[in-house]
């Protein structure tokens, strides 16, 4: 589910060496509100939020494993619901995340550089780099990991084992204080 999240942030992610002033004299708060709409923070567009609803169901199945696909059918429209309920507030708090970070500067210089051709092409690019960029980020980590437990000597763990049945004895009848 973060993966899904964490492709969306990646749009924001660009350095911009930009200048100009695309939004007047609007406040930090109506540039900030215009960098989101802009998909300047998260691409909040209907695929994203589809993976995400999907992602949200596959979560719940692994809790309701009797889960039918009418009743999944039926969840997802009611978490799209919910989510189309409160998008605007995400973008309110979004919006206010932006506006206490940065200057009024900073702000018109991010949003000329997304309302651009070439923070276009970056908003489309960025997923597949931050995709690539987090594979290797966790194949590094696993490897490390594994070189740590290797060097430390510290054995990989035994598959659990069924519990046995306690042998039943004709005659004996155990005390709760007789140890096992």
């Amino acid at each position: 589910m973060r993966a899904v999240w964490v492709a969306a942030a990646a749009c924001a992610l660009a350095a911009c060496s930009q200048g100009g002033v695309a939004s007047g004299g609007a406040t930090e708060e109506a540039v900030a509100a215009k960098i989101v709409d802009a998909a300047g923070v998260l691409d909040l567009g209907e695929s994203t939020l589809k993976e995400v609803v999907n992602a949200q169901i596959q979560l719940v199945g692994y809790d309701h494993p009797n889960l039918t696909p009418e009743q999944a059918e039926q969840l997802a429209a009611a978490i799209k619901k919910n989510i189309d309920e409160a998008m605007p507030n995400l973008k309110k708090e979004m919006s206010g995340f932006l506006a206490e970070t940065f200057d009024k500067k900073e702000l018109d210089t991010y949003f000329a550089f997304v309302g651009s051709k070439e923070g276009e092409q970056v908003k489309q690019k960025i997923p597949t780099v931050m995709e690539k960029s987090i594979a290797a980020a966790d194949q590094m980590t696993t490897a490390a990991v594994q070189k740590a437990l290797t060097d430390l000597k510290i054995p990989e763990a035994a598959p659990p084992q069924p519990a046995q049945p306690e042998p039943v004895v004709p005659g004996v009848v155990k005390k709760p204080t007789d140890p096992q």
